[in-house]
Parts: C-alpha cells; sequence; structure tokens
C-alpha cells in the first residue's frame, strides 16, 4: 500500500507539474499574440512593397553596387531560394510520412476494438499539429494517452505511445536523409546542424539549425567550392 500510494503521488506530482508547464506556455504564448500579430503585419507589408518595387529596388541595388557584387547576389539568392524551398519540400513529406503512419495505426487500432472513434479525424489533427514548427505529434498523442490512462483505458494508452514512439523513431531516421537530399548537403552535416539546433534552443532548433546551415552554405559557397584551406592561406 505505501509503494501504491508513493507511486500515485509521484505520479500525480508528474502529471501537475506537466499540466503547470502546458498552461504557462498557453499563457506565454497568449500574451505573446500582439507581438506576433506586429511582426505579421510588418513582414506581410515589407513583401508587398518588395513585390511591387522589385524593379526599382534591382535597378537601385545595381546602381549603387559593383556589377560583380550583384551578379554574385543574385546566384546566391536564387540558390538560397531553391534550397529553402527543398528544405520545405523535405518537411512536407516528413509530416506525410508521419500521417500515413498515424492513419494506418490509428485504423489498427480501431479494428481491433480499441476506442479510436474516428481514425481519419485523428490522423488529420495530429498530421496538422506536427506541421506546425513548435509543436510535433507527441503534442496531441502523449496528453490523449494520459487521458485515456486517466479513464482507466490503459490498452489504448499503450498503444498510442507505442505507435507516438514508432513515429518518432521513423521521423527521426528519415529526417537527415530527406532533408540532405533536398537541400543538397550531406546527412551528416544536415545531423549535426540539427543536434545543434536542438541543444540550444530546444525541438525549435531542430528546424532552424538546417535553414541558418542552408544560409551559411551560400554565403561561403565560394570558400567551400575552392576548399575552406585553399581560400585562406592561397592568398
Amino acid at each position: 500500500m505505501n509503494a501504491i500510494q508513493s507511486s500515485a503521488m509521484e505520479f500525480l506530482g508528474m502529471l501537475s507539474e506537466w499540466a503547470k508547464n502546458a498552461l504557462t506556455g498557453a499563457i506565454n504564448f497568449l500574451t505573446s499574440i500582439p507581438t506576433i500579430g506586429v511582426y505579421l503585419v510588418v513582414t506581410l507589408l515589407s513583401l508587398y512593397f518588395m513585390c511591387v518595387d522589385k524593379v526599382y529596388m534591382i535597378d537601385q541595388l545595381e546602381h549603387h553596387m559593383p556589377e560583380t557584387w550583384v551578379k554574385r547576389i543574385g546566384v546566391h539568392l536564387k540558390d538560397l531560394v531553391k534550397s529553402l524551398g527543398g528544405y520545405l519540400k523535405a518537411e512536407v513529406t516528413l509530416v506525410f510520412i508521419s500521417f500515413v503512419i498515424t492513419l494506418i495505426g490509428l485504423y489498427i487500432f480501431h479494428f481491433v476494438g480499441l476506442n479510436v472513434p474516428y481514425p481519419l479525424l485523428m490522423a488529420f489533427i495530429i498530421g496538422f499539429v506536427d506541421l506546425l514548427p513548435i509543436f510535433g505529434s507527441g503534442t496531441v498523442m502523449i496528453p490523449w494517452a494520459i487521458l485515456s490512462a486517466c479513464t482507466g483505458d490503459f490498452t489504448l494508452a499503450i498503444a498510442i505511445l507505442v505507435l507516438w514512439a514508432v513515429i518518432s523513431i521513423v521521423r527521426q531516421l528519415l529526417e537527415p536523409r530527406i532533408v540532405s537530399g533536398n537541400i543538397g548537403i550531406h546527412p551528416i552535416f544536415t545531423l549535426i546542424a540539427m543536434y545543434t539546433g536542438f541543444k540550444f534552443i530546444g525541438v525549435l532548433g531542430m528546424i532552424i539549425g538546417p535553414i541558418i546551415l542552408i544560409i551559411l552554405k551560400n554565403i561561403f559557397a565560394t570558400f567551400i567550392d575552392k576548399g575552406v584551406f585553399k581560400s585562406i592561406f592561397e592568398r
């Protein structure tokens, strides 16, 4: 009885701590909505003016900067846009793979008699949350498993956790290869960028890390193509 009470108290403590952190995160997000709105409006207006006055801005750039600089900037911008587009394509591919795995798993749970009434709808919700930068499939699946355990449906809770583990493992195995194939960088460097970003700023860093790597690759493309040490010591 003492062991059961101790375990129950520990579980309730972990649950309350998780709920506290989730509530704090939700409050921080809600309070940051005005700032996000300002950033969004400024970004959209900037993009609008850039698109409308693109010819004028290019003319001014060519007028005030050396011709060789303009050509290099143009080449770098094209490569950067292409690489970022490939990165977004890779992320969409990963989300689609996660969605398919989730859909298959939930339908299997549904057919064996577990309490999953709307597999397709739940797979869409999990896939949509997984597409968001900060969140992931665990944002939906872990609370779902906890609620199922609290209501006494331990079989469904374990099944959801196993499915989430499968999705996470498959995503971690495929992400470096798929991302590297779309942005033209070797998987080992993509993996290093993802791990470095994760160590600095958490889960969001796994998305920002490869983007920073793409930008650095395009900025220092000349050094990389010629050889970093050759470019430095042969001057």
